[in-house]
C-alpha cells in the first residue's frame, strides 16, 4: 500500500467516526428535547406507519 492510499483509508476512517459520533449527538440531543421520544419513533408516528402496522382487518 503506497502513502496515497494509506492517507485516504485514514480519512475515511475520521469522516465515518465524525458522522457516527454527530449522529449520536443529535439522536440525544433531539430526545432530551421531545421528552424522550426518539427521531424515529416520531418519523413513524408522523408518517401513520404505526396506524397501518397495528390495523386489524375484521
Amino acid at each position: 500500500m503506497d502513502a496515497e492510499t494509506i492517507a485516504g483509508l485514514i480519512g475515511l476512517s475520521v469522516g465515518l467516526l465524525v458522522l457516527i459520533g454527530l449522529t449520536i449527538f443529535e439522536s440525544r440531543l433531539y430526545k432530551r428535547e421531545h421528552d424522550g421520544e426518539g427521531m424515529v419513533h416520531h418519523w413513524l408516528a408522523a408518517h401513520h406507519v404505526f396506524d397501518r402496522r397495528f390495523r386489524h382487518h375484521d
